[in-house]
């Protein structure tokens, strides 16, 4: 076996070993520092705050598992999911389709893009309650709710991307006879879709995040109404329990949309 790869391999080994003793760490210290008399008086670390890995691995199987009187969270994890991937595509696609306009056109960009830096600016939070007035607390609201955030960050990018074609290639494309639909069908297209697939795992990160936010604030069914209610009643156990769950789901979404980008944009730079 070559020595770089032995080394890799070493590395990597390495890697996860501290990985998982810092988790170790964390767990033992969440678990037994609070049991000490004068650590638990600082409110921060009360057992009752901040719950235990031992309670709060009980609550995560009992909502895992739907026992002990818990309702299985697989229920509220679908609508969740759902509204937050539908929203991420239809964002992703407008905002593209947007931003590759404005980069084709100075006129329409010089026209459009302070109403969208303007809309961008107001925090989506001041809109949620808007939205729920037209749509209503459930699934339509969340997809709107992702579709506004995802948006923008794809617009952004595809915007960026369509304006680094460089100048040369442009006058090229005119000099041969090119129309600016053309230009921008077979030019500045490629540059758009490469950028907005870039911004793919950003934007499905923001995507469950306005999402579980809209059911916190609207109770919509999903994770974040069991988040609201375990709130509401200080069940600190079941917060942190679903707060896991949350981080579950955002890595593997993350994940796999970082897989698609690198499948997706394996030509790109070479």
């Amino acid at each position: 076996m070559p020595r770089r790869s032995v080394l890799a391999r070493n590395q990597t080994s390495l890697v996860i070993t501290c990985e998982v003793v810092i988790v170790l760490a964390v767990l033992a210290a969440w678990q037994w520092l609070p049991q000490i008399p004068w650590v638990r008086e600082n409110t921060f670390l009360d057992p009752f705050v901040i719950s235990s890995p031992q309670l709060v691995g009980q609550t995560l199987w009992d909502l895992l598992s739907g026992t002990n009187g818990r309702a299985a969270v697989w229920s509220f994890v679908w609508p969740t999911v759902t509204s937050s991937l539908v929203g991420l595509v239809i964002g992703l696609v407008l905002g593209a389709l947007v931003g590759l306009l404005l980069s084709n056109s100075p006129f329409v960009n010089r026209v459009l893009r302070p109403f969208l830096v303007g809309l961008n600016a107001v925090p989506r939070v001041a809109i949620i309650p808007v939205v729920v007035i037209i749509f209503g607390p459930g699934y339509e609201a969340s997809v709107f709710n992702a579709i506004m955030v995802v948006f923008f960050v794809a617009f952004f990018n595809a915007y960026e991307g369509g304006r680094t074609v460089t100048a040369h290639l442009l006058e090229n494309a005119q000099v041969l006879g090119a129309s600016k639909g053309q230009i921008m069908a077979t030019i500045r297209l490629p540059y758009v879709f490469a950028w907005t697939v870039a911004a793919l795992p950003l934007a499905a990160t923001f995507s469950l995040l306005v999402v579980v936010t809209g059911e916190i604030l609207t109770g919509a069914n999903g994770m974040g109404k069991i988040l609201s209610v375990a709130t509401v009643s200080v069940d600190s156990a079941t917060t942190f329990a679903v707060v896991i769950i949350l981080a579950v789901l955002g890595v593997a979404i993350v994940g796999a949309t970082s897989l698609i980008e690198r499948r997706i944009l394996h030509w790109w730079g070479k």
